[in-house]
């Protein structure tokens, strides 16, 4: 697991433990994602690490603690936002930021039989 995945995991944990509205989840995810964002040179591979790190965060919460899985798709909507919206160099690295973001979500809903959720989401996000 890498850093930045932990750091989410962790901060998302201590907030779902209090039933946060979805609004709660997505601010706390925009946060950590422009701070991981304004951190240092960004290239594709830092920014869609980001992205990846948020994701798969989700993903765990959603097995360890059973949250919705509308869970998942906010952070995932999220951590794309604030790619597509931080501007800059950020921004040109859109598309495979969003393509991490399936491939994630299309890799641990293969590893959950029948998790037709997830890869509908998956499949949301490639024409967001």
């Amino acid at each position: 697991m890498r850093p930045f995945e932990e750091a989410v995991a962790a901060e998302l944990r201590g907030l779902l433990r209090t039933h946060p509205p979805v609004r709660a989840v997505r601010l706390t995810v925009r946060e950590m994602m422009v701070a991981r964002l304004e951190q240092g040179p960004l290239g594709a591979r830092e920014v869609c690490d980001a992205v990846e790190g948020a994701v798969r965060a989700a993903c765990r919460l959603a097995r360890e603690m059973d949250v919705r899985d509308e869970v998942v798709e906010v952070v995932c909507r999220s951590a794309l936002e604030v790619v597509r919206g931080h501007g800059g160099e950020s921004a040109r690295w859109l598309r495979e930021a969003r393509g991490t973001a399936y491939a994630v979500l299309d890799e641990v809903a293969r590893e959950r039989t029948g998790e037709l959720t997830w890869l509908h989401i998956a499949r949301d996000l490639t024409v967001w």
